[in-house]
């Protein structure tokens, strides 16, 4: 298999270069440093909290986690779900890895912001480790879009422009340390983006109102920057709905504003990703994913090469994640 990623480089390079670009990591990113997947997180709570229910084939995951969140509520353990989505997206002790060369990698491509649906901090963490030396410790601090403090955001965003070294990472569907903001059910979800997505005949957006701050936020990114997605598939209802009014605001057609990372298993996969991305006006970074059999965990190691590859046309330095004693003690202070 071919992988053709010429003219996918070709567009997002320079825009790196100029640092235009924003990243928005998905749980897929965090899944090589053992956090989960999404199925995964669902999995793990219907073992925790609700055994014996069954996991219908047409019922969606969101669907699925609010059925658990359903049954917590009955039982009265919501102060259990709480603890459990505290403790399995927690910052790991020191001992432990917290996030990998390709998130450190990543980081230092140029984006303008960094932007994540995940509960953890693997970003922050590998942001630190990218642009501490010796002489300086980096701080990077979680934003949380589901605590009331927006004008925390509009920090974020105002920083964007600045195209500086980052210092925060925005959290669109929650943090951790505030497990009762997150945004896991379809509840949680309507609660901070409104009314589920509805289309005309023509599959074009009907409720287009930025009546929400996370609508507005999403829109703002959309709108004003090119994204780079790495660990997210893009089929989360409520994001796909906005990159769609997005379009039929700017009457984009099908030009292609975004990117993604995309494995593949071979050219047919290659093929429907490309047409699956174009709707969203997004274009491609394929990697390898071997074949593996239903129920087996896909392995995403060739997404490092193609970030590496990034780093080196970009030139970005790699640094390893093996830093210094030092730096390691500067760290800790």
């Amino acid at each position: 298999m071919v992988l053709d990623n010429g003219s996918a480089k070709e567009r997002l390079v320079p825009i790196l270069k100029a640092r235009r670009a924003v990243l928005l990591a998905g749980a897929g990113s965090s899944m090589f440093v053992g956090y989960p997947g999404w199925g995964q997180l669902i999995e793990q709570m219907r073992a925790e909290f609700a055994p014996d229910l069954l996991w219908a084939h047409n019922l969606s995951p969101m669907s699925f986690a609010t059925a658990i969140v359903d049954e917590i509520e009955k039982n009265n353990r919501l102060a259990d779900y709480y603890n459990f989505l505290d403790r399995t997206f927690a910052r790991r002790p020191s001992s432990a890895k917290q996030h990998d060369d390709l998130h450190v990698a990543l980081v230092q491509l140029g984006f303008c912001g960094l932007v994540t649906t995940n509960y953890e901090e693997v970003i922050e963490s590998a942001v630190i480790e990218a642009y501490t030396t010796e002489l300086l410790p980096w701080r990077c601090a979680a934003l949380d879009l589901c605590l009331q403090r927006s004008y925390r955001v509009f920090d974020f965003f105002q920083a964007l422009a600045q195209r500086k070294n980052p210092e925060w990472v925005l959290h669109l569907h929650g943090h951790y340390l505030n497990p009762k903001g997150i945004i896991l059910t379809e509840r949680d979800y309507q609660r901070r983006y409104g009314e589920s997505p509805t289309y005309d005949a023509q599959q074009r957006p009907l409720n287009v109102k930025l009546d929400t701050l996370h609508r507005k936020v999403l829109w703002t990114l959309f709108a004003t920057h090119p994204l780079v997605f790495v660990g997210f598939s893009l089929s989360d209802d409520f994001f796909v709905h906005m990159l769609r009014v997005v379009r039929e605001d700017f009457e984009l057609g099908t030009d292609l504003t975004h990117f993604a990372f995309v494995g593949v298993t071979d050219e047919e996969d290659q093929v429907k990703a490309q047409q699956y991305l174009r709707q969203y006006n997004t274009m491609p970074i394929f990697y390898r994913v071997p074949e593996y059999k239903e129920g087996e965990v896909p392995d995403h190691g060739d997404l490092r090469r193609v970030v590496n590859e990034l780093a080196a046309e970009t030139g970005s330095p790699i640094k390893s994640s093996s830093i210094s004693a030092i730096n390691r003690r500067m760290l800790e202070l």
